[in-house]
């Protein structure tokens, strides 16, 4: 314990409790999976612990997408006790969403990291711009025909996993591209964050760079402590959000997620 807090600072403690709860409100509430708000948070504290910035985002999105896995959890089970996650769906995304997440590890090493936050940064102010107008902008008023019942589930994992997003931030605007059900779309998102973030934090926790300056608690490329100070938190917190976001009326949360994708998409471009 004093080695954590020689560390981690008691500040640092609480912010990152501060940001597991968020992360918690979005995952009940939105079916986010809170890696867009636990990443910059994690390369904060890294870089004022002495890592340089490669090594950092590394360890901040291997952190997130272990944030994302337990936090996640409570999440998907609380939504499909409340019945918004559609099984058919599941079954039907399941086999591409995991492909897609293995696509994306395995290449995003290989990527530019600034390129794919921009890509992701480019796909959520679109996504945000159709959350905004609601069914005056589908793709097909019928639920995910064809190809892009392939395609899609694809695209989320993929770039989901490889820049340590929740697949609910996109699989849910997504869906709603093809006028699928707002609660059920967020509700399958929640559980998405658990299917995606698993792999990932398995791949992550395999990773050993060695890089100097990593914090002691780090197994791989996850750092244990901020783990714990996140999902904590928003293990609590996410069960009661999703009772909220199962009563709250369906435009109201259409608004706040084209408003946290847009921010999302802000916050991305203006990053350094």
């Amino acid at each position: 314990m004093a080695e954590l807090f020689a560390t981690y600072p008691l500040s640092v403690w609480g912010v990152l409790l501060a940001t597991g709860v968020l992360i918690g409100l979005l995952a009940g509430l939105l079916g986010i999976g809170g890696g867009v708000v636990a990443v910059p948070v994690l390369l904060e504290v890294f870089e004022s612990l002495g890592m340089a910035e490669p090594a950092a985002v590394v360890l901040a999105v291997g952190t997130a997408q272990a944030s994302i896995l337990v936090a996640s959890s409570t999440a998907a089970a609380a939504h499909w006790q409340a019945g918004t996650i559609d099984r058919a769906l599941v079954r039907a995304w399941l086999p591409a969403l995991m492909a897609g997440t293995i696509l994306g590890l395995a290449l995003s090493p290989f990527a530019p990291t600034r390129l794919l936050t921009m890509l992701f940064a480019a796909t959520a102010a679109g996504l945000a711009l159709k959350m905004a107008v609601g069914d005056r902008m589908v793709v097909a008023r019928r639920q995910l025909p064809g190809l892009p019942g392939t395609v899609a589930p694809i695209a989320v994992g993929a770039l989901a996993s490889s820049v340590g997003i929740g697949g609910g931030t996109l699989s849910t605007p997504v869906l709603s591209l093809f006028s699928y059900p707002l609660k059920q779309a967020i509700g399958a998102g929640a559980l998405f964050n658990m299917v995606i973030s698993l792999p990932a934090t398995v791949f992550f926790l395999g990773a050993d760079l060695g890089t100097p300056g990593r914090p002691a608690d780090a197994i791989g490329d996850v750092a244990l402590f901020c783990v714990a100070a996140l999902s904590l938190p928003a293990l609590f917190v996410a069960p009661v959000a999703t009772r909220w976001s199962t009563r709250a009326p369906g435009p109201l949360l259409r608004r706040l997620f084209a408003l946290c994708l847009a921010a999302i998409a802000v916050r991305l471009m203006l990053r350094p």
